[in-house]
């Protein structure tokens, strides 16, 4: 398939960095998803800390991402559209072109959470820290209603089971990113495995009190929960060795999903969509 390349820094055009302040590398991977970038790309450029770069890798889309990027050529510093071998590829490719000190990631249909996220976020973004993160707001539109909620990271001291955040609200110093690549073999879990992978060789991590992120999870319904589990399960290994009590957890996950992706949704598929709105308001969940 043929590749085509595009951007500011292509016509010698690429802005400057003001070395006073923290230097950030935007980076959106998309394939075929023309209207979640429209939106992610109005998240982006309208923030307004300027000390930034945005780069966009595409795998190749047919449908109209290439206008798109073209159209917008003065805006995107960095741009390529060409087959690639996955979305963690894809990552990969993005941070190898950055030349910012830190890294985001906002992929197709990530937003930030407001304008001046990135002026917030920038004030945290020190030498002293290697990886700086915080809260994401999930929006779920589905069947069952439209709603949102906010989730603040989970406590590293279980990194071993759960990812801290999402990928959409850490910064990452790009040397680090760079250094350790996303594990391209994962189908899930890539993210996670990369922050065990720095939180256990010492690098340093800073939890700020800020919603970072927004993004529709309407689509996490997809993912298979039980190779889900899988890839967690086995880089809790790998980092953090065996024991009885991290696999005994892991085991019950597994359990749990099974019945859920078995028993459950069959269930769920039987019931009339008013009682499981009314269930999910009697427990919380919106």
């Amino acid at each position: 398939m043929e590749k085509f390349v595009g951007g500011r820094r292509l016509h010698s055009n690429q802005k400057t960095f003001d070395d006073s302040l923290p230097s950030i590398s935007i980076i959106t991977v998309t394939y075929n998803r023309i209207e979640d970038l429209r939106e992610t790309f109005a998240s982006i450029t309208s923030q307004i800390y300027t000390n930034i770069e945005y780069i966009v890798i595409d795998g190749g889309s047919q449908d109209g991402t290439l206008d798109f990027l073209r159209v917008n050529d003065d805006i995107i510093t960095y741009w390529v559209s060409e087959k690639d071998a996955g979305i963690y590829h894809a990552m990969n490719k993005g941070a190898l072109t950055a030349t910012g000190d830190w890294i985001v990631f906002m992929n197709s249909g990530d937003k930030f959470f407001a304008e001046d996220t990135l002026t917030k976020v920038s004030e945290y973004l020190e030498n002293s820290v290697d990886v700086v993160y915080g809260k994401f707001e999930s929006i779920v539109n589905d069947k069952y209603g439209y709603r949102t909620y906010q989730r603040k990271p989970y406590p590293l001291s279980i990194i071993w089971r759960e990812i801290p955040t999402c990928h959409q609200s850490v910064f990452v110093k790009r040397a680090l990113q760079v250094k350790y690549p996303f594990n391209t073999l994962l189908t899930w879990c890539a993210d996670h495995d990369f922050l065990a992978k720095l939180y256990v060789a010492g690098y340093r991590f800073l939890e700020i009190p800020l919603v970072i992120s927004k993004f529709d999870v309407s689509g996490g319904a997809s993912r298979d929960l039980l190779s889900f589990t899988r890839e967690r399960w086995s880089l809790c290994r790998k980092y953090f060795g065996k024991s009885f009590q991290k696999d005994w957890y892991f085991i019950n996950e597994y359990k749990g999903f099974w019945f859920q992706k078995n028993i459950i949704s069959k269930i769920r598929e039987l019931l009339p969509i008013q009682w499981i709105v009314a269930i999910r308001k009697y427990r919380g969940i919106y």
